[in-house]
């Protein structure tokens, strides 16, 4: 009986601007076959006039010759929002021809991969290709820390640009331009590698999830812990409540205290483990268990739990994430995108008990061997046996657990948290299987220049007519008339300014007025340049920061 083999196509995603694409039937002389396309909208392809249409159009009853093979095309047109097209390749029964022997596969949450499976056990075989607006691709540049000197900087450049999905873009140069307030200067630390580009998303913590053996009772004060005073008798013998002195600051009832634990220097409360329950602002009150008996005027500690290990909210996914990939909390300010005091690495857990045995050997020598035991061990990564959500053959979601190489308060529950991923690996895993290479970066300051505003004469003080990008004890002056010496004068004073004003140099000078002055090593302006190439593009409109920390230092 003839039989189809294969159907060879492209299934890759197409770009908004469409393409043509060849395909292939392999299978035994005398095979008959029909074959259909048909697009979101309900179009069909016509292969006469290679368009879509709403008229009911195949490639009908056509053969396989001599060859083994058909050959065709199918073009694919330009669009203005996200299409598919379902191809259906029937095996015609009537002439007796078949599919080969289906081969199913599927997808990791139990759907079935249509493009993957080959064969099929009717006479109909479905293929699927999506089509998807160009994405747009832009690189930025940001302090992570958000530190002081970089609040006021701009980005500018050439930096932004599209490339169709499923393509690969080739060789782009791009430029970057990293502009300082008028007041502050950049300096160089060393060439910017592409271990210092990044992105970053967003999901949001559910709770913090003990692990055996785990103390999670060992923060300070600066991990969470505040004070409070009983004072009335409400829960002098039950235990039950307490009424305190005075409302507890700002940072533990933002997101606390209920789950804290109490604990005071004697009593019940100093021998077992006892946690909030409730928390009354206007009592101010605690409620707590188990019951412990606390006397009036006694004075308590609040100190959160800790956890390494951490659940996802439904609305959030592990999918994303890798080992290695840094978590930061979300402020609700500008600050949103900056590191925070509590910072922690996605890494797996390890409790490793370490000991030494002795070995005697015949003449007597005592030699020593080091052995390990894991007591436990947590994946940085931990699906729980939830099942992914798979849409149009691509991962969105995966419930489970994620590891951290510290442990985190408890106040981070329910908490929004931003993931910044580095390097092009990681940045690989969030973008869906993007590759994103970064080739020739080069960094380079726009020395500043001046001029001199009144003449100079065995003088360290440079009177000139604008002072920006200037550090002291970092920047050095180069112009006509300049003595340098064994090297070019530094400025000692005058830097972090705008505006005309004085330099004092580290050596005496003779100028003219009016002379041109260039400043080195520091400026306002940095400009970042490289080659960007994106391929198996997976992945909607997305930006790359370059982490300005480092390679530049700002002042």
């Amino acid at each position: 009986m003839p039989t189809i083999k294969s159907f060879d196509i492209n299934l890759k995603d197409l770009p908004a601007s469409g393409e043509q694409r060849n395909f292939s039937i392999i299978g035994d002389t005398g095979c008959i076959f029909s074959l259909e396309v048909i697009n979101e909208d309900g179009h069909y392809y016509n292969f006469d006039t290679e368009t879509f249409s709403a008229t009911k159009a195949k490639l009908k009853n056509k053969k396989i010759g001599d060859k083994g093979v058909f050959n065709g095309a199918i073009i694919f047109p330009s669009v203005g929002d996200d299409d598919d097209y379902d191809i259906y390749l029937w095996a015609e029964s009537a002439w007796n021809t078949t599919h080969n022997l289906y081969k199913e596969v599927r997808f990791a949450d139990g759907s079935l991969d249509i493009n993957s499976s080959t064969g099929s056990n009717s006479n109909l075989l479905q293929k699927i290709i999506y089509q998807y607006d160009d994405t747009a691709v832009t690189i930025d540049a940001r302090s992570p820390s958000y530190l002081t000197p970089w609040g006021s900087v701009a980005i500018t450049g050439n930096r932004t640009f599209t490339v169709g999905r499923g393509k690969s873009s080739g060789k782009i140069p791009f430029s970057v331009i990293v502009t300082t307030a008028a007041t502050r200067a950049l300096q160089i630390n060393r060439q910017p590698e592409t271990s210092d580009m990044y992105v970053f998303f967003q999901e949001t913590l559910d709770s913090g999830q003990i692990i055996s053996g785990e103390d999670i009772w060992a923060g300070t004060a600066a991990s969470g812990a505040v004070k409070g005073t009983q004072t009335g008798g409400n829960g002098e013998s039950s235990g039950a409540s307490l009424t305190l002195t005075g409302t507890l600051s700002s940072a533990i009832t933002t997101y606390g205290p209920v789950g804290y634990r109490i604990t005071a220097t004697s009593g019940d409360l100093s021998e077992r483990i006892t946690t909030v329950t409730a928390y009354d602002a206007a009592g101010p009150t605690v409620e707590y268990t188990p019951v412990a008996a606390v006397a009036n005027g006694t004075t308590i500690t609040f100190t959160a739990p800790q956890y390494y290990r951490w659940g996802v909210t439904s609305g959030s996914s592990i999918h994303k994430l890798q080992s290695g990939m840094i978590l930061s909390f979300d402020t609700g300010s500008d600050a949103d995108y900056t590191f925070q005091t509590i910072k922690a690495k996605v890494q797996a857990y390890s409790d490793v008990t370490s000991y030494t045995l002795e070995n005697v050997n015949p003449d007597g020598e005592i030699t020593e061997t080091t052995n390990s035991t894991t007591n436990v061990f947590i994946p940085a990564l931990d699906p729980l046996g939830y099942k992914p959500t798979i849409t149009n053959g691509v991962v969105t979601k995966q419930l489970g657990n994620v590891t951290f190489d510290r442990q985190i308060n408890e106040d981070a529950t329910n908490r929004a948290v931003w993931f910044y991923a580095y390097g092009e690996d990681n940045i690989r895993n969030v973008l869906q299987g993007t590759d994103v290479k970064i080739t020739d970066l080069k960094v380079e300051l726009t020395k500043p220049t001046t001029t001199t505003t009144e003449a100079t004469t065995a003088h360290a003080t440079i009177a000139v007519a604008d002072r920006e990008g200037v550090t002291n004890n970092v920047s050095t002056v180069s112009g006509i008339g300049i003595d340098a010496g064994a090297a070019n004068p530094t400025i000692t004073s005058g830097g972090g300014a705008d505006g005309a004003g004085d330099w004092i140099m580290s050596a005496v000078q003779t100028l003219e007025s009016g002379i041109t002055l260039t400043v080195e090593g520091t400026s306002r302006v940095a400009t970042i340049t490289g080659n960007i190439e994106i391929d198996n593009l997976n992945y909607d409109d997305f930006t790359l920061y370059f982490d300005l920390e480092g390679f530049l230092t700002a002042v």
